[in-house]
């Protein structure tokens, strides 16, 4: 069997497995849309489009874009199954099928009949497997909350840079958070939780936690603004 190929996805590959799909799994059916990257950990790929309600209640679907995750490196044959999952999606919505639902009747038999015919993998969803989350080794700079939760366990939260000064009040709200501590922190590690927009705690085995705390900076909150103390947390 030959070595598994790692990789990020780029626009002219995802165009290139696009034409290849096209012609072997949907009959050059499918018209060239325009394709994106994106950094985001909430997806590995999608398609975006714009709708219009027409009579009698059903939808018509236009401006199509691809959009595929760079984020991290993946194996090649995963990057292809998003790339062919989309597709489905971009087929359903081209040829205006109105499905029963996201992943509804038309899209599972059209998934089940590509994986049957040309060996595929193609899933309803993808999770970030632990193998995947280590790739992701670049450093960036998270703001870091961390929750004392009133049961003893400790939980994160990773704020979004633009709802800092809300979440910062919002956590302490929730019901099982009974202290917070805030820092600044470029490690790796916090790459595989998501930058949240409403206050939702994770938990965290404390011990494995303050590992990854070495080199982060506490945050004070005075007023509207956030300051960064130092010296460097030390366990």
């Amino acid at each position: 069997m030959p070595p598994l190929k790692i990789m990020v996805a780029t626009i002219p590959y995802v165009e290139a497995t696009f034409a290849r799909f096209n012609d072997l799994c949907f009959e050059g059916r499918l018209k060239p849309l325009p394709v994106r990257l994106s950094r985001a950990r909430s997806f590995l790929g999608k398609i975006e489009f714009k709708r219009k309600r027409q009579l009698f209640g059903s939808w018509k679907y236009s401006d199509f874009v691809l959009v595929v995750s760079s984020l991290l490196d993946l194996p090649e044959t995963l990057i292809e199954d998003i790339i062919l999952h989309e597709m489905i999606h971009y087929f359903i919505l081209s040829q205006q099928l109105q499905d029963t639902s996201t992943h509804g009747v038309i899209f599972k038999r059209m998934m089940r009949d590509i994986n049957a015919r040309y060996n595929r993998n193609v899933t309803i969803s993808h999770r970030f497997t632990e193998d995947e989350n280590e790739l992701d080794n670049r450093r960036r700079q998270h703001l870091l909350c961390v929750a004392k939760l009133s049961d003893g366990r400790a939980g994160i939260m990773l704020a979004a840079h633009t709802r800092v000064l809300q979440l910062w009040n919002d956590v302490k709200q929730i019901p099982s958070v009974e202290s917070c501590r805030w820092f600044t922190t470029t490690d790796p590690f916090f790459n595989r939780y998501p930058r949240a927009v409403r206050a939702k705690v994770y938990l965290v085995d404390e011990y494995e936690l303050e590992q990854h705390l070495n080199d982060a900076r506490p945050l004070q909150k005075i007023g509207r603004k956030i300051y960064v103390q130092s010296p460097p947390v030390q366990n």
